[in-house]
């Protein structure tokens, strides 16, 4: 199986100017907006990663199975392979071997899929932690009242903020590592390991302030079209909507950068 990593740091004009506005001292968002710009390339090909449109497949699946009657029989359909009992451990292990098993199928792995990967997992932790009593160890009721809540617009939407959060974090963080040991040091931007880590938080609340946009729009495509599907979403619709998403995020990244410029 390959693996098709999201490049190596090219000696651009782009990323010339990343380096140079993170050693001036920029502001988060206007060095995220040049990431973005700088690493337009690596991720044109985004929407022909099955790590990620499968992680956004399986995020809608969630969602639809919570209307279903019996939610862990929708959840196996989809990839998601769950036990009687299922602990929030269990459901995050059962997506991760899902895109694993969808992966393997196609023949490739990606850097970007890795993220997806991550960012679903973390967002499935966000929502569902907060309605159960343990990682470990869950009452099949309470678990199955957390699954049932993601089919609600609302929670959906919620669900989808956490997820493209994560994700753009996540993506900054993998080209910004490419440049960030470069200003660590004495005379450097970041003196300290801990200035690079309020930088790192601060890029954080950067892209989860970004993806308040994502969480109404998610949550009015998904009431759209689970109505219009008669209760179910399919791949194609799901398709459409990581492509979407992903680009009002990316939008909204950009906007912010120039709104903190003037």
């Amino acid at each position: 199986m390959g693996h098709v990593r999201l490049g190596v740091l090219p000696r651009t004009k782009a990323w010339k100017e990343v380096v140079e506005l993170i050693a001036a001292g920029a502001d988060v968002s206007q060095i995220a907006n040049a990431t973005i710009t700088a690493a337009e390339k690596a991720f044109s090909f985004v929407m022909d990663d099955v790590g990620y449109t499968e992680a956004v497949w399986l995020m809608t699946q969630m969602a639809i199975a919570a209307k279903k009657p019996d939610i862990n029989q929708h959840l196996a359909v989809a990839g998601i392979h769950l036990p009687a009992d299922p602990s929030l451990i269990d459901v995050t292990t059962a997506i991760t071997e899902a895109l694993d098993r969808r992966v393997e199928s196609n023949g490739q792995r990606s850097d970007l899929g890795g993220l997806a990967n991550r960012a679903i997992v973390g967002a499935v932790n966000d929502v569902l932690a907060p309605k159960l009593q343990s990682l470990f160890s869950s009452d099949p009721d309470t678990m199955r009242a957390a699954l049932a809540d993601l089919g609600k617009p609302k929670e959906f939407g919620e669900f989808s903020r956490r997820f493209f959060a994560r994700l753009a974090n996540e993506a900054l963080q993998y080209f910004l590592s490419k440049v960030g040991n470069t200003q660590l040091g004495d005379g450097m931007r970041f003196a300290t390991m801990n200035q690079s880590a309020q930088f790192n938080a601060a890029l954080e609340t950067h892209t989860r302030e970004a993806s308040v946009i994502v969480e109404k729009f998610s949550s009015e495509w998904f009431s759209k079209h689970r109505f219009h599907e008669g209760g179910d979403i399919s791949r194609k619709s799901s398709d459409g909507f990581a492509g979407y998403a992903l680009k009002k995020m990316k939008d909204e990244l950009k906007a912010g950068a120039r709104s903190d410029a003037k």
